[in-house]
């Protein structure tokens, strides 16, 4: 499947970009790899979010006309929801790295050479597992919003309401 068409999505690119460390020329990601990778993140996200973005045949996004966002259009996501876009398409980059070096993961020795990257195939998966929880935190904080705690040592006095401190 080629998406060498322009999405709503890709002004997203630079900062997936930069989320992955991709950021000098030449580009290890072409846009279309970045692109595609977004959509699919987009179609992961929907069913977490009941819909909120619509994604239809030509890979184009536009809002579920159903829901009521706290940014109006444009752009076409909202604004607080951008960072789980890149979280979800850098999870699935780094998980089709971390699948294709597997082979190359290794480590060997001779009388006068050693070579491992073991230590490499290590930070690729824990920097995946690090944009995993991330995006697990950041869509309970979105969906169920934060908790309110006291502080440890420190009460409100009980005839205080919320809103007016």
């Amino acid at each position: 499947m080629s998406l060498a068409v322009p999405t709503a999505l890709d002004y997203l690119i630079p900062d997936l970009r930069i989320h992955l460390g991709d950021d000098d020329l030449p580009y290890k990601y072409e846009d279309e790899y970045l692109r595609h990778t977004l959509v699919i993140a987009c179609k992961i996200l929907m069913k977490k979010w009941r819909n909120r973005y619509i994604i239809d045949a030509t890979y184009q996004v536009s809002r579920n006309a159903g829901i009521t966002y706290e940014d109006d259009s444009p752009p076409i996501i909202q604004y607080s929801d951008e960072y789980a876009f890149i979280l979800q398409a850098s999870i699935m980059v780094k998980s089709a790295v971390l699948q294709d070096s597997a082979w190359d993961i290794a480590s060997w020795r001779d009388d006068e050479i050693s070579y491992s990257n073991i230590a490499g195939g290590a930070a690729l998966k824990k920097s995946l597992q690090d944009d995993i929880d991330e995006l697990a935190a950041w869509l309970r904080r979105r969906l169920f919003g934060s908790a309110r705690q006291s502080l440890s040592g420190f009460k409100l006095p009980e005839n205080i309401r919320e809103g007016y401190i």
